[in-house]
């Protein structure tokens, strides 16, 4: 069968190898056009471009739907596979190839359809994900399932943890569904009931409040440390904030939000909690200790994060 990968991300790694090195063929590899990066405004490919230019991989970058139905009647895949892309895919190419389009989503749908279902997942506390790997139809992650199975959270799994191990383990699937693909069975349709919805989650939304309880804030920071990035200001400036930590040290800190350099780390107040900042990133400046921050603002005592 020729298959092609529809991806943006070098998350789909295993999906391609696991074609290559089956019976199939790895028709090419469809991914987003290249973007103007940096303040030169250079236009890059994706990563994941590169990585398949570099294998001698037929890469195709489709900015719109002509493009896209060009590119199919050349490569002619009989099946497309789709993880990670960034793009819907629109309904009048869905039944070009003869088997359709399959799409990898890295949550137990219904649950967390959209785009950040793993982000939303650790936000929101679920002690399980897992894969679903459907065939697409023209809602968001709607279409019927031929294979799900569950992934356990661990209490320090960051997004990029959960999206590596769920990832390979759709590369260990994938040939399985494949072969049922050819064999005539058919998928499942979703259940009516469980839908919750995951949207993208915007840079405002990262923004961190220490009004609320430290799992929740330790939630965030492990959900969207990597995209787009945990934050909250001081003295007006944006600061980053990478890693933290539930604290026992003895501190005086009362209101949400009040900062102290205690024992040579930076704490801060939260709901219910003191918390441990171990990284952040100030504006205009490299990545830094917590504590290294706290002795470069000079803290005296009353300052806080927004």
């Amino acid at each position: 069968m020729q298959i092609s990968v529809a991806s943006s991300s070098l998350i789909a790694l295993p999906i391609i190898e696991a074609i290559v090195a089956s019976e199939h063929t790895l028709a090419s590899v469809i991914t987003t056009p290249d973007k103007k990066v940096g303040r030169g405004q250079v236009e890059t490919p994706t990563e994941l471009a590169l990585w398949s230019e570099q294998q001698g991989y037929l890469v195709a970058k489709p900015f719109d739907t002509p493009t896209l139905n060009q590119h199919l009647l050349a490569a002619q895949p009989q099946l497309i596979i789709t993880i990670s892309y960034g793009r819907m895919i629109p309904v009048e190419v869905l039944h070009g190839p003869r088997f359709g389009w399959l799409n990898i989503h890295f949550s137990l749908l219904p649950r967390w359809r959209g785009a950040a279902p793993v982000q939303w997942a650790l936000m929101e506390g679920d002690s399980v994900t897992g894969i679903s790997i459907f065939k697409l139809d023209k809602g968001m992650d709607t279409g019927p399932v031929y294979l799900q199975e569950e992934v356990e959270i661990g209490p320090s799994d960051t997004t990029s943890d959960l999206l590596d191990r769920m990832s390979k383990l759709a590369g260990m699937r994938i040939m399985n569904v494949v072969a049922e693909i050819r064999k005539g069975v058919k998928p499942t349709a979703q259940p009516n009931a469980g839908i919750v919805l995951a949207p993208k989650i915007s840079k405002e939304m990262a923004k961190l409040d220490w009004s609320l309880g430290a799992d929740a804030i330790m939630r965030k920071v492990r959900a969207l440390d990597d995209r787009p990035g945990t934050w909250t200001t001081f003295n007006d400036e944006r600061i980053a904030v990478h890693r933290l930590s539930e604290s026992l040290l003895p501190n005086t800190l009362k209101k949400p939000g009040e900062i102290a350099l205690v024992e040579s780390s930076l704490l801060i107040r939260c709901q219910d909690s003191t918390l441990e900042i171990s990284e952040v990133t100030p504006a205009g400046k490299k990545r830094m200790k917590g504590s290294d921050f706290a002795r470069g603002a000079h803290l005296v005592g009353g300052e806080r994060f927004e």
